[in-house]
C-alpha cells in the first residue's frame, strides 16, 4: 500500500506535468472507481496537485476536486507519449502498453495527454467534490505526522488511555495519519523501542525519541520518493522511489540490527508483519 512518503511523491510529481491542464474528457472503465457528475469538470484547468493523509487532491479552477485514494493497489500514471510520471503500487502496468487490463478510469487533457488511474483489486476510487465538501472530509481526518500540530506533548497525551501496543498506536489514522507500517517499523528501530510495548507505557522522555524517530524516517522517505517494494521496478524512472535502499529493519529478519548488530526477528500485530530486535528495543 502506498504509504505517505509515496502519495507526497506523486503529487510532487502531478503538480510538475498536470497543472495548468484542461480536462477534456473522462472514460470511466470501472463505475465503482468513480463518483461524480463529470460535467462539472470538464474543459476546466487544473491549478494544484497536493494530499492529506493519504488522499491525493487535484484542484481545479472552478473550486472541483478530485479526491484520490489509491488504498492497496491503486496507481496514477501520465503519459504525454515519451514519458511517464506517477506512481503508486508497483506492476508492470508502470513499464507496459497503456490502457491495461488494470485501468479503471482514463483521464484525457486538450493536449492529448492523458493520466490513468489504475487499481488491480478496486479498493481504490477517484471522487468530484466540491471545495466545501473536501474541506469537511478533511477536517475530520487527523493530522499528519508531519503536521506542526503534533508533537511528543500531543502524542504522550494521547497514549496515556491506550494500552495497545506502541506500533498500533501509532499507525492509528484515529491518532496520526500518515505512519505506515514500513515506517512503523523503522521509526521504533531507530528509537530502540520495542513495538511490542503498551502506548500508555511509554515515558515523556520515550514519546520524543519515538516522534523525532517518525519525523526523521517520514522526512527520508519523502526524500528519497518512497519504497517500492518490487525490485523489478525500483529504478524506472519517474515512477519508483529509493528509500528501500536505507530500511532499517522492514522485510529484513535475520538480518543484523542497525544500531546493535543482533538478528531481527519478526512477529506480527494487529496482523501486520512486524520487524524488530529484541535485544537493543525495549
Amino acid at each position: 500500500m502506498p504509504e505517505l512518503p509515496e502519495v507526497e511523491t506523486i503529487a510532487t510529481q502531478l503538480n510538475k506535468v498536470i497543472v495548468g491542464k484542461t480536462l477534456q474528457s473522462i472514460e470511466v472503465l470501472k463505475e465503482k472507481s468513480w463518483s461524480g457528475d463529470q460535467k462539472r469538470v470538464l474543459n476546466h484547468k487544473i491549478t494544484q496537485v497536493n494530499r492529506k493523509a493519504k488522499i491525493l487532491r487535484i484542484h481545479f479552477d472552478n473550486k472541483e476536486n478530485f479526491l484520490i485514494h489509491l488504498k492497496m493497489s491503486g496507481q496514477l500514471i501520465f503519459t504525454d507519449g515519451d514519458k511517464r510520471v506517477g506512481g503508486g503500487h508497483p506492476t508492470a502496468d508502470w513499464i507496459q502498453k497503456l490502457p491495461s487490463k488494470h485501468t479503471r478510469i482514463i483521464f484525457t487533457f486538450t493536449d492529448k495527454t492523458v493520466l490513468y488511474f489504475n487499481d488491480q483489486r478496486i479498493f481504490g476510487w477517484v471522487r468530484l467534490t466540491s471545495d466545501e465538501e473536501v474541506e469537511k472530509l478533511f477536517g475530520e481526518l487527523s493530522p499528519d505526522i508531519i503536521d506542526p500540530v503534533v508533537n511528543s506533548e500531543y502524542l504522550f497525551e494521547k497514549a496515556q488511555s491506550r494500552n495497545v501496543p506502541i506500533k498500533l498506536f501509532i499507525m492509528d489514522n484515529q491518532i496520526i495519519s500518515g505512519v505506515g507500517n514500513i515506517y512503523a517499523n523503522d521509526a521504533l528501530n531507530l528509537a530502540r523501542i520495542s513495538p511490542l510495548r503498551k502506548a500508555s507505557s511509554l515515558t515523556k522522555k520515550e514519546m520524543t525519541e519515538l516522534y523525532k524517530a517518525m519525523l526523521i524516517v517520514i522526512e527520508l522517505g519523502i526524500k528519497l520518493g518512497g519504497a517500492t517494494s518490487d525490485e523489478k521496478y525500483v529504478h524506472v524512472t519517474g515512477m519508483s522511489g529509493h528509500y528501500q535502499d536505507k530500511i532499517r529493519v522492514y522485510q529484513k529478519t535475520g538480518e543484523p540490527c542497525p544500531n546493535c548488530g543482533e538478528k531481527i526477528i519478526k512477529t506480527k500485530i494487529g496482523g501486520r508483519g512486524t520487524f524488530y530486535c529484541s535485544n537493543c528495543q525495549k
